[in-house]
């Protein structure tokens, strides 16, 4: 439609005019009303992220006291050029109301109010005695419709305020006056009461409510967005976004609307565990996702809220947007450090690392303060102060157009990084397999000493081994972690991983860590059947995947996604003596064994712990049932030191130092990768890039 021209008052509701429809639901974004001459603006609050709706209002002068009415989704706010108050559709334009004044004085404007959740009725407020709180029905059935009714004179109710907003369910309006008091006013008596001060100054023009009953204010003269938890015993303004600065500012939004909406996806937030601040309801770090806008490195993922730790998305590895920074040396205390960091774009780089441990990133763990980086690849120094302990932590990246990141709360554009990292001591050496930010596959066909479907999808680990070791060159400390990527067996398997020809006497037991999908556990991780150190991560991976038997498979099948999660970290403290050129080569000895479940058609009976499958010519624990070598399609000779493997030299279980994509259920890995047979064959000799993706068969394998 055109825009709308101004009209005689007279003509003023005139059944001839046209304006637009009432806001088809209850929105989620604020509405924030700025500039002398009137222009509409789509704020989310939970990023401070805003973009223009109208530029042209159809007036020529301010709006202000602007609310949104639940009961005919249309915006109501007080119009300076009409001097009345002022309907407005989904096509933004004003259209002024005819009011009845009641014999109070018409030549004024007011720039405080709010429309009411359980009535349909405008609230006006103005401070002096000639003015106040004033009622005005909205509601056409109303014997006073849009009668100026006032409940208290601006003497008795006299507050330096610039915007109010009625609580979704208690029937209060709320604000925050300029030295940062916040009071309460009942609406029918027009009696106040200062519940606190909240710990912030200056001229809070937009104030609003969510669903859940947090009050949020946003400050003319820089923008920023503070949310108050009114129900606290002591109420406090904390820091909740960056939104935009205006020197004329009103705000309004519907109250019974959720900060943001289950089904939006262009939010980033941090993957880190929720004491850091991660999660929407403990204010986490955030960024708004801009088309075109700056990011760490080539992926970046929304979402309505946090995945936190351990049940990130990032987790599995198959699609982890954690890829703008690379840490190029380690992380130590009292030293530099070289990071790599890449950006889509100029702007600003903060980061925090929780060097004492305590679960939050402290003032005085924030390493980088924007950090001005340019587009593309950099290197940059991080130094860690003196006095703190080695250890795992986590860092927290954060990176904007504009900078002003603290480690929590929204930012209108950008991306943040939460990074697990081992901080060490100057002494503190360590080495990863297969990188520091890498995970090696590791496949095993269930089916020994059977070849059977050969689709080497039985069970799939990512697995990255560490190495922490004395400036001695004795071990310090051994981390294995993964996840189960796929389970494509209807066998029941443990997952143990073996450290061949270690004694687990050489184990410091007490301080062993042992989480499974980041629950820190208290049984026993070590086999009592070996010698060796072996660290039985799952007696049977099934107690975690498909549990609830939803269907056969696990990520290996299109139709049969499966359900469970089976993230697992386990830390072995080792007594001084180890060398690390004593260790075999990681990843060690990943292994499957048998459970006490059924092994049909192979077994009449289950064989129990005594079945192993190992990689090709890797020798098993004493535990191994030794009679099964040999049988059905293996070939095992263990006076040649040949284990688990055909009579043409395919092996049972894999290892390769990639995200490998493996085959869908019942398909021979050796149709999926038509060059593995001759790699498996030549011992590895030949077509040693087998397993990338460029030279597999797209349509015969699973990709997440």
């Amino acid at each position: 439609m055109k825009p709308w021209k101004p009209l005689a008052f007279a003509l003023l509701c005139s059944p001839l005019s046209s304006y637009g429809a009432a806001f088809s639901s209850c929105p989620t974004q604020a509405f924030l009303v700025q500039q002398n001459v009137a222009q509409l603006y789509g704020v989310n609050l939970a990023t401070g992220y805003y973009q223009t709706l109208s530029e042209d209002m159809g007036t020529t002068g301010k709006l202000n006291a602007i609310g949104f009415n639940l009961h005919d989704d249309y915006l109501y706010a007080w119009s300076y050029q009409h001097k009345t108050l002022a309907r407005i559709g989904d096509d933004y334009q004003v259209e002024p109301l005819a009011l009845n004044w009641n014999g109070f004085a018409s030549d004024v404007s007011f720039y405080v109010g709010d429309v009411a959740v359980e009535s349909n009725a405008h609230y006006l407020y103005r401070s002096g005695s000639a003015y106040g709180l004033f009622r005005v029905s909205l509601d056409s059935a109303d014997a006073d419709y849009l009668s100026m009714q006032r409940v208290i004179d601006g003497s008795a109710l006299n507050l330096r305020i610039f915007d109010m907003a009625f609580h979704p369910d208690n029937g209060m309006l709320y604000s925050v006056d300029n030295q940062g008091r916040l009071w309460r006013i009942n609406p029918e008596t027009g009696a106040s009461e200062n519940l606190a001060n909240v710990g912030q100054v200056g001229t809070f023009g937009a104030v609003y409510f969510d669903v859940s009953g947090h009050l949020y204010i946003s400050r003319n003269s820089d923008g920023l967005v503070f949310q108050i938890d009114i129900a606290s015993n002591s109420p406090e303004a904390q820091l909740y976004a960056q939104g935009p600065a205006s020197s004329n500012n009103d705000g309004a939004r519907c109250a019974i609307a959720p900060i943001v909406a289950a089904d939006d996806a262009n939010i980033d937030f941090g993957d880190a565990p929720d004491s850091f601040g991660t999660s929407l309801i403990n204010n986490g770090a955030r960024h708004q996702l801009v088309d075109g806008g700056i990011q760490l490195g080539s992926n970046v993922d929304g979402e309505a809220d946090a995945y936190v730790y351990p049940a990130s998305d990032d987790s599995s590895r198959l699609f982890d947007d954690e890829d703008g920074i690379a840490f190029v040396t380690d992380v130590q205390v009292g030293l530099d450090s070289v990071i790599q960091v890449d950006s889509s774009a100029n702007g600003f780089l903060s980061a925090w690392f929780d060097l004492n441990g305590n679960g939050t990133f402290d003032n005085e763990e924030q390493l980088l303060t924007d950090q001005a980086v340019v587009e593309g690849v950099q290197s940059l120094l991080v130094s860690v102060p003196e006095g703190y302990e080695s250890g795992d932590r986590w860092a927290r990246f954060r990176i904007s157009s504009g900078g002003g990141n603290a480690a929590t709360g929204g930012a209108p554009d950008g991306e943040v990084e939460d990074y697990q990292i081992y901080v060490g001591d100057s002494a503190t050496q360590v080495s990863y397999y297969p990188s520091a930010d890498g995970y090696a596959t590791v496949a095993f066909e269930d089916n020994w000493p059977a070849a059977g479907d050969y689709d080497l999808n039985d069970l799939v680990v990512n697995l990255q081994t560490k190495v922490l070791s004395f400036a001695n060159g004795h071990v310090a400390r051994i981390e294995l972690q993964g996840e189960v990527r796929a389970v494509g067996a209807s066998f029941h398997n443990g997952f143990a991983i073996r450290i061949p020809g270690i004694d687990k006497s050489l184990v410091d037991v007490a301080a062993i860590r042992y989480e499974i999908n980041g629950e820190l556990l208290q049984a026993s991780v070590l086999d009592e059947n070996t010698n060796d150190i072996t660290a039985i991560i799952a007696a049977d991976v099934r107690e975690y995947i498909n549990n609830q038997n939803q269907c056969d498979f696990y990520k290996t099948q299109a139709d049969c996604r499966g359900a469970g999660q089976l993230h697992f970290k386990v830390l072995l403290p080792m007594h001084e003596g180890l060398a690390k050129n004593a260790l075999p080569s990681a990843p060690f000895d990943p292994f499957i064994y048998a459970t006490e479940h059924s092994r049909n058609p192979y077994f009449a009976s289950s064989p129990g712990r005594g079945l192993e499958i190992h990689s090709k010519n890797q020798s098993p624990s004493s535990a191994v049932d030794s009679s099964l070598w040999g049988s059905f399609d293996d070939v095992s000779n263990p006076s040649a030191s040949s284990y688990y493997q055909t009579g043409n030299g395919l092996p049972w279980a894999i290892i390769v130092p990639y995200n490998w994509q493996y085959p869908f259920e019942r398909i021979s890995v050796a149709d999926a990768y038509p060059k593995f047979l001759e790699y498996a064959q030549s011992e590895g000799q030949q077509s040693s890039d087998w397993y990338l993706l460029e030279n597999a068969r797209g349509e015969l394998i699973y990709q997440d």
